[in-house]
Parts: structure tokens; sequence; C-alpha cells
């Protein structure tokens, strides 16, 4: 394998060592992390990934208004979330093997420009007033793929651009621009959906994403020598899958942090997909509330983000995550007795509480994982890593469900008690 020096990207000199004058462990700094934004190529990749996000942000929340015009049901916007992640979890393994065989660069960029087409396929249909039920569907599955294919590049290329010392410091960032979109894409999403139709919020997510392409194209291709070298001895991509699968499934921390982030996607993170009905049917309000809604979580990711930031070189992560855990399933509680309590603003409260809690869980997670991972297994193990965001829509369908059956409110105390179980358990 190739040193971390023959793979460090172009950039400022590394200066010395994480540690202080007397050796002692380092602090929590924002300056250490910021200094990610003096590698030209990472501004580049970062602010390409805030135009993306941003368009995604907003395609969910126009995603979800729209399943929920066209059906006035849980059940039926579960189903068009699962339609996204019903390819994560077919292509993402293949994602991830094509990652490590091909310029991750053109990966990314060529899922980029799908993005940006299937958005203005989206608002034209809405706008003609052509799209139904099972268009919304199939595109879900086209555009789930595309996310399959491509997601498992961006972030080792993220990686590739800062090097192996400044990574952990580089996703960190990259997730506190992601989360950043949180707090105005659903907000200005849903009041363009409420000003102009859910066609304008269409159009806008269009030009996000053709930005962010345009954007991808100043980063330079060759980057990442370990994985480049690596690239040329590879045989069958599915042989190649299998090597990915063993690898993680033979090293304990890899399979420990994977096997933590299921019991979130699976129970927590997809209450995000039933916030639109919850909104509009339990709490009386309309679709700007849910995009502000939707935005106010994205305060507490993007504190969250940040404040994780400072913390790449603490060895207290895995504490660290397993607190956050703890503490999201207490806020599903919350969600759930604050908006019986108080309504929309008690709602409003435990969102930022969720995303406070799960950005901390997340973030560490990931960083966790990458830096476990060997480079040339980079695209595989966050192939592997993504199957359980797949989990996260899939589970939308039959928890919508359970919400049309026993109502959405009592559906978060349940998720909430859930998480919280598998947290003291683990």
């Amino acid at each position: 394998m190739a040193s971390n020096q023959a793979s460090r990207p172009p950039g400022p000199p590394s200066g010395g060592g994480p540690m202080g004058p007397g050796g002692g462990a380092p602090k929590p700094s924002l300056r250490q992390a910021m200094v990610v934004f003096q590698y030209p190529v990472f501004r580049v990749i970062w602010l390409s990934t805030t135009f993306s996000f941003t368009g995604m942000q907003m395609q969910q929340v126009a995603r979800a208004l729209l399943a929920w015009e066209l059906t006035q049901s849980y059940g039926a916007t579960g189903a068009i979330a699962m339609s996204f992640g019903l390819p994560m979890l077919f292509f993402s393994l293949i994602g991830g093997a094509v990652a490590d065989r091909v310029e991750k660069r053109n990966l990314v960029l060529a899922t980029q420009v799908l993005n940006a087409v299937l958005a203005l396929v989206h608002a034209v249909l809405v706008t003609t007033g052509d799209m139904t039920f099972e268009l919304l569907f199939i595109l879900g599955l086209v555009q789930g793929t595309g996310f399959a294919l491509g997601m498992p590049a961006r972030t080792p290329l993220t990686a590739e651009a800062v090097g192996p010392k400044n990574m952990m410091s580089a996703i960190a960032m990259t997730n506190a621009s992601m989360n950043a979109t949180r707090l105005f894409g659903p907000a200005l999403a849903g009041a363009m959906a409420g000003w102009w139709g859910l066609e304008s919020a269409y159009y806008a997510q269009a030009v996000a994403n053709g930005i962010a392409a345009g954007v991808l194209l100043r980063v330079p291709t060759g980057m990442g020598a370990a994985a480049a070298a690596s690239r040329g001895k590879q045989g069958n991509m599915f042989v190649e899958i299998g090597r990915g699968l063993s690898y993680v499934a033979t090293d304990r921390r890899l399979r420990l942090l994977i096997g933590m982030m299921f019991i979130t996607t699976l129970f927590a993170m997809p209450y995000i997909m039933l916030l639109a009905g919850f909104v509009q049917e339990d709490l009386g309000q309309g679709a700007g509330a849910f995009g502000a809604l939707q935005s106010v979580s994205g305060i507490g990711a993007v504190v969250g983000s940040i404040a994780i930031a400072t913390l790449t070189q603490s060895d207290r992560k895995p504490l660290i995550q397993w607190v956050s855990g703890i503490l999201s399933g207490l806020s599903l509680m919350l969600l759930a007795g604050g908006s019986v309590v108080a309504g929309y603003p008690g709602a409003i409260v435990a969102t930022v509480i969720l995303g406070l809690t799960l950005t901390f869980y997340q973030t560490l997670n990931n960083t966790m994982v990458m830096d476990e991972a060997r480079p040339e297994y980079y695209g595989r193990v966050m192939s592997i890593n993504m199957l359980t965001f797949s989990a996260m829509p899939l589970m939308a369908a039959p928890l919508g469900v359970v919400a049309d059956w026993i109502g959405a409110v009592e559906l978060f105390f349940l998720m909430g008690v859930i998480v919280t179980g598998f947290m003291l358990l683990v």
C-alpha cells in the first residue's frame, strides 16, 4: 500500500503533529479543524457539496409535500420515501466498488448532473399537472439509484483532498456545511411551495444541482495515490465487493460502528419522513410550517457539526456517540409529548434537540469509520455504511402504516423508547 505521504494532496505544510509542546493530548480546537480550508481542492468540493445538499434538502420537503398532496396518507408518503431507499439497498455496494475503481470526481460529477436533470423533470411534470403517485415512485427509484452510485465516492473524495492527517476535520466541516443547508433549504422549499407552487421548489433544486456540478469541474483528477495504485490490481467487481464485505466483517471496530448506525437509521431518522403529515394532520399547520420545522432541526445540526469539528482529535468519541444516541431516543419521546402539551412550539423544541443529537451521533460514526478504514477500501466501506441509510426510507413505509393505525404522536414515542432501549443494551 502506498504511503500517506505519497497520496497527500497539494496544500499547506503540515507544520507539526497534533500533540502540544508537552506531548499531552490535544485540546478541542475549532481553529485546528478550520485548517482544511487552506486546501484549494477541499474548498471547491465543500462549495459543491453545499449547493448539492441545498438541492437535496429542498427535494426532501418538496417530495414529502407532493406525496401527501397526491395521497393524503402516511403509508403512501412512506412508500414514496421507500422508493428512494430501495436502490440504496441494492446498488450501494456496487457504488462503493465502482468508487474504488474509477475517478471519484467523475463519478460524483455524473450523479450530480443526473440530480439536476431529475429535478427539472419533476418541475415540468408538476407544472403540467401530469405528476402521479406512480411517476413519483418511479422517479424516486431513479434518484435513489444515482445517490447509491455516487455518494460512496463523495466522502472519500473529500478525504483525498486533504490527506489522512486532516481527514476527520474535513469530514466534520463538510457535515457542518451539509447541516447548514437544513437551516434554509427546507424553509425555502416550504415557502416557495406555499407562494408559487411545488414546481417552483423543483426548479430551484435543478439550479442548485447544476451549480454543484459546474463547481466540481474545477476538481482535478488523479488524487489519492494509494487508492489509485490499487485500482489497477482489482479484478472482477463482484469479487471486490466480496472482499470489501469480508474486510468489514473481520474488523471488529468497523463491524460495531456500522451496527451502531442501524439503530438510529431504523428507529430514529425515519421520523423526518413522517413530519409532513404530522405537521399538517396532527398540528394543523401548513407547508410553510413544515419547511420551518425542518429548518429549525438544522439549527441543532449545525451546532452539533461545529462542536464535533473541535473534537476530531478526542479519544472519547465512542462515549460521546453513545450518549448522543440515548439523548436522540429521549428527544423522540419529547417530540411526542411536547407536541401534545405545547403543540407546534413543543415540536420545534424537540426537533432542535433531535437535530443536535443525531448530528453528533452520525458525524462521529462517519469520522470513526473513515479513520478505521484503509484507503483502498474507502469506497466499499462507505457503501456498506450507506446500507444503514437505506434503512431510513425503507422503514418509512411500514412506520407510516403504523402511524395511520395508532397515530404519529404515539409512533414517535414508541420509536424513542426503542432507540433508548437499544442504546442502553449496547
